[in-house]
């Protein structure tokens, strides 16, 4: 998968998506840095072999549904040589089991790669036509970062189907109080907060029936201890800081500039 000519074979798309593994006992998830036709780079920690064959599967938390993916480790970055812009974890190409495996898998790149599809603003949906992000952080200078990826993004897509709407609080008991009543549509929330931490909000939301299919993204700088409990919590994709948010938020915009009408080819 890497080297000069297999890149001009199979172009890459930079995305975060989130990877689930087959192995019962490997309950944490990593989350994809690029994809291609030909295969994709994992963002990870954990310890593999090159020429190791894996199962998992590749999505994005309550827009893109699990994608089945096999494929074989054929080159490994260590912690050594990471950095922020690239990060530790391995590449993978795909092993396609069948020609609708394969279809599927392209598809969505060529969906994902193509320019924003925008609307004069005259929708004629019933459906409230925002896109509503709760964004719990108590450090200003992540929060900023995210906000500023919000606006770039929001801006993005200011004639598109959807506007955005931040919510904004600095602990989980003020992220509570913001959402009573209000519908939201993704939750990026900070593990290590005061009074009210990440943990604590995610498993709060998780006992009430409306936000039990809430997408929820934590992001922390706890390590595999914080993911765990994280993901136990009920997160659905857990990122460490700090992480690419102008990747993040990219992603987001791919993955909604969907057409409807993909999800069901």
């Amino acid at each position: 998968m890497s080297g000069t000519v297999e890149n001009r074979r199979h172009p890459r798309l930079e995305i975060v998506l989130k990877v689930e593994y087959d192995s019962p006992q490997d309950f944490l998830a990593d989350y994809t840095a690029n994809v291609s036709g030909g295969g994709l780079f994992i963002a990870t920690t954990k310890l593999f072999q090159v020429g190791e064959k894996l199962s998992f599967d590749i999505s994005f938390p309550g827009i893109l549904d699990p994608i089945r993916c096999h494929g074989e480790v054929r080159w490994i970055r260590g912690g050594e040589k990471a950095t922020d812009n690239e990060p530790a974890g391995i590449g993978v190409a795909f092993i396609y089991e069948s020609p609708e495996q394969e279809r599927e898998i392209r598809q969505l790149i060529e969906q994902l790669s193509r320019p924003a599809v925008t609307s004069s603003g005259d929708s004629t949906d019933t459906k409230e036509n925002v896109f509503r992000v709760l964004l719990a952080e108590d450090n200003p200078l992540v929060l900023e970062m995210i906000r500023f990826g919000l606006r770039r993004y929001h801006r993005s897509r200011a004639t598109g189907r959807q506007q955005l709407q931040v919510l904004e609080a600095s602990n989980g008991q003020e992220a509570w109080g913001l959402i009573q009543g209000t519908s939201i549509d993704l939750a990026i929330v900070d593990f290590y907060m005061p009074v009210m931490d990440g943990g604590r909000f995610v498993r709060k939301l998780r006992e009430q029936p409306a936000y039990r299919n809430l997408p929820v993204i934590v992001v922390s700088v706890g390590g595999d201890e914080a993911r765990r409990e994280a993901y136990q919590a009920g997160a659905d994709l857990y990122l460490d800081k700090p992480i690419l948010f102008g990747k993040l938020f990219d992603s987001l915009q791919q993955l909604l500039n969907r057409s409807p009408i993909d999800k069901d080819d």
